[in-house]
């Protein structure tokens, strides 16, 4: 055995542990994380998301990505979105759904959280010479429309997961429902759990749901509550997101389970 080959086979095992270990220290530095789910009350959380996604960070971020859709959202709106009809994309963003809606001839409306965001979309539909009407509207409140003022809704980036409780998702998609005309279309996105589906699942929400009856702890701390890629996230079990629609009133008219999005309609 040369010299060359054992010194290389040796970095590459340490490098290997080196790995191994890092990966464990990291794991074991990522439950402190989520240790603010059982901390923080859902005013909180909601105050840390909205400063995040108003962050310049997020916003030159997401004003950079260009007008395109998944292969699961173009097959949607293909199928359930015709041409002229009124549309409010919600949670806009910088505008990636609604710029590119608004030039196959829907009559576009969005709103997002974030100020800057809805600066930034209306900057880029104005350069685009897109007929597109933005507003600031915080989805844990009232939406800023009239009841029935659209034909469909669209809500794509997994931001129904970041609202936090369930009473303010609830809540929201009651507010959804009053703006939509009766038959009209909702193709939402969420974040399904994997995995284990028990409620609750796994050590750490074992824990969470005890401390949860204790001031000063988050008394509404949820199964499926995570800290994940700088942002809270909620992880749906199927029972539980179908039975917040059905709360709702809405219908749901197609499931896409693996790929984290539905259809529903208001009746």
């Amino acid at each position: 055995m040369s010299l060359r080959y054992f010194a290389g086979y040796s970095l590459l095992f340490l490098a290997h542990l080196l790995r191994k270990v890092f990966e464990q220290v990291w794991r074991v530095a990522s439950l402190t994380e989520q240790f603010a789910l059982i901390i923080c009350t859902p005013s909180e959380i909601a105050r840390y998301s909205r400063d995040v996604w108003n962050s310049w960070l997020f916003v030159r971020s997401y004003s950079s990505q260009g007008n395109w859709l998944s292969a699961t959202e173009q097959g949607l709106i293909e199928r359930y979105f015709s041409k002229n009809v009124a549309l409010l994309n919600v949670a806009c963003g910088a505008g990636r759904e609604a710029l590119l809606l608004a030039r196959r001839g829907l009559r576009v409306t969005a709103c997002d959280w974030s100020p800057r965001m809805v600066v930034e979309a209306r900057r880029r539909a104005q350069e685009a010479n897109l007929p597109v009407r933005f507003a600031v509207a915080d989805l844990m409140y009232d939406l800023p429309f009239r009841e029935q003022a659209f034909d469909c809704l669209l809500l794509t980036d997994l931001a129904y997961s970041c609202l936090f409780p369930r009473r303010r998702r609830v809540r929201f998609l009651r507010q959804a429902h009053a703006v939509l005309k009766p038959g009209g279309i909702f193709i939402i996105s969420f974040s399904p759990a994997r995995g284990n589906t028990r409620i609750p699942a796994g050590l750490m929400e074992w824990l969470f749901m005890r401390l949860r009856r204790w001031v000063p702890f988050n008394r509404e701390y949820e199964p499926g509550d995570r800290f994940e890629h700088a942002t809270f996230i909620h992880y749906f079990r199927s029972e539980e997101l179908a039975q917040e629609f059905q709360e709702a009133q809405f219908l749901i008219k197609d499931w896409l389970w693996d790929e984290g999005y539905a259809v529903l309609a208001k009746l």
